[in-house]
């Protein structure tokens, strides 16, 4: 297809073009790089202050699931213990007969 017609008298009038001072340019382009520079480096400390909430948050959630593990644990020895009365089975014979030796090993 052709390009579209235009009207012969169409004429199109361009803004002068304005020559900008080279102080000026250099200053646009110092700004510039010192910005980027500046981002380089507060997002490296931005990294750091992260990785030290995460390796926090780490060591938190470690130690809350070794606590939930004990808790555990507890329970189950209390459970083990509440069974063996009702049963009326003496300690070290339910021991062996439930299995649960594990359990009941020292730490």
């Amino acid at each position: 297809m052709s390009a579209p017609l235009k009207h012969p008298n169409t004429v199109v009038i361009q803004p002068p073009t304005v020559t900008i001072s080279p102080l000026i340019r250099f200053g646009r382009y110092a700004a510039l790089s010192l910005g980027v520079v500046y981002g380089f480096f507060r997002l490296r400390q931005i990294r750091e202050y992260h990785a030290d909430i995460r390796e926090w948050e780490h060591e938190k959630a470690v130690a809350a699931a070794e606590e939930a593990a004990k808790k555990k644990k507890w329970l189950a020895k209390d459970e083990m213990r509440y069974l063996m009365q009702v049963v009326n089975i003496p300690f070290e014979e339910g021991v062996k007969q439930f299995g649960v030796a594990d359990l009941y090993k020292e730490d």
